[in-house]
């Protein structure tokens, strides 16, 4: 029987809380905020205060939609396989590990949102209308608590899968402050916590990469070389 979601106080890591709402015209309503029954200390639902990574809402700023990255991961998945399948064969190199890392990040950051908004679902007695043909209706219907605690595990997994790969592979992917080794992560909680701050840290290294091709000088239809904004130079 699930207590609450594993959501923890930042400041005493107790389970017990209070949501506040925010109600919509329509009738809906969200969690806006959190407070901790054993020690008072209150937090907006979006942050993640006990840890040094990012808030939910600035690790996943411009990520794209659950049903979005849900079928990227899919398609990113079948292409390594098929370049797999070649290299096996002869017909093509190895595919990198980073390519695998890339996979285990995404596939750990889509675990965590979907996981968070089951957890502060719970809390309204509702969850997602994309979990409809994930779980069968009745377990949705009569066994919440289990659909978090799945969701919540799952998402855990994900995150120590990440977690040690960079660990195995010398952390010549990590892109974050805080390296995968750090005591940072060995709490409850702290495997997710990694994963935002992987996939900031690589949005971040993604942004700036398409900035510097869009400031990059290049050569238009015309053979004259052009500036970002189009202007010849």
């Amino acid at each position: 029987m699930l207590t609450n979601p594993s959501i923890r106080c930042p400041e005493c890591s107790g389970f017990e809380l209070t949501a506040s709402f925010v109600t919509y015209e329509h009738g809906g309503r969200d969690v806006s905020s959190l407070t901790c029954n054993r020690c008072g200390c209150s937090w907006e639902a979006w942050e993640t205060p006990q840890f040094a990574a990012p808030s939910y809402a600035l690790a996943y700023a411009g990520a794209p939609g659950l049903v979005d990255e849900e079928l990227a991961l899919v398609l990113l998945a079948e292409g390594i396989k098929d370049r797999a399948t070649a290299a096996l064969t002869g017909q093509g190199p190895n595919v990198e590990s980073g390519c695998h890392r890339l996979v285990l990040l995404r596939k750990a950051a889509y675990l965590d949102r979907a996981a968070r908004e089951i957890e502060l679902g719970w809390f309204c007695g509702t969850y997602p209308s994309w979990l409809r043909g994930t779980y069968p209706d009745w377990l949705l219907d009569t066994r919440l608590d289990s659909v978090v605690d799945d969701a919540s595990t799952k998402a855990a997994r994900a995150g120590f899968e990440l977690l040690k790969f960079d660990l195995d592979h010398g952390q010549v992917h990590v892109e974050g402050p805080v390296g995968p080794g750090s005591p940072e992560w060995d709490i409850a909680g702290g495997t997710r916590a990694y994963v935002r701050s992987e996939y900031w840290a690589w949005q971040e290294v993604n942004r700036a990469a398409t900035d510097r091709a869009q400031s990059e000088p290049r050569r238009g239809a015309d053979g004259e070389l052009h500036d970002g904004e189009g202007t010849a130079l």
